[in-house]
């Protein structure tokens, strides 16, 4: 599901990466929070939107410092957009990932469906983008989007993706 690859390639991610902080948006989905606190990790949790307090709290950590920015296209309890253009700018500015759940947005924004960042052309400025075969595909499962060596990390090591059930044969 859209909530055990959101769970695990956090999870993993945080795992894998060496002297790791996250940057959660106040609102994300519990599938993020509980793959953050799963991973055991430093987090740092900014307000809602709120790219002044984002770039406020990751100015704090030395720029060799791992950190990954974690938010949502279109956030699921309120609807609002993430500002996902000027997220990458801080992300760049410091060095960080981005890991951008497009759960609620795939199968309605951009040309082939993909989600908000494609609707905006800044789907390859994204490092690790997730989605839902749920929802508006109306199908099922999870997925994960990313530069070869972390989705082959995620596939190999995140036991959300490892331990479960394949997708039926008419998916």
């Amino acid at each position: 599901s859209g909530y055990v690859a959101n769970e695990s390639s956090i999870s993993t991610l945080l795992n894998i990466l060496d002297d790791v902080v996250a940057f959660s948006d106040e609102k994300n989905h519990a599938s993020i929070i509980n793959g953050i606190k799963k991973s055991g990790a430093q987090k740092e949790i900014f307000r809602h939107n709120d790219l002044n307090h984002l770039e406020e709290l990751i100015k704090r950590y030395p720029i060799e410092k791992h950190k990954v920015i974690i938010f949502e296209s279109i956030y699921s309890m309120d609807g609002d957009f993430g500002d996902i253009k000027n997220i990458v700018k801080i992300a760049n500015k410091y060095k960080a990932l981005t890991y951008l759940d497009e759960v609620h947005a795939v199968g309605m924004y951009g040309r082939t469906g993909a989600g908000v960042a494609e609707n905006m052309n800044l789907q390859n400025s994204i490092d690790i983008i997730q989605g839902s075969r749920g929802k508006a595909y109306g199908a099922t499962g999870g997925a994960v989007a990313s530069a070869e060596g972390i989705g082959d990390a995620s596939r190999s090591n995140a036991g959300g993706f490892v331990f479960t059930t394949g997708l039926p044969p008419a998916l």
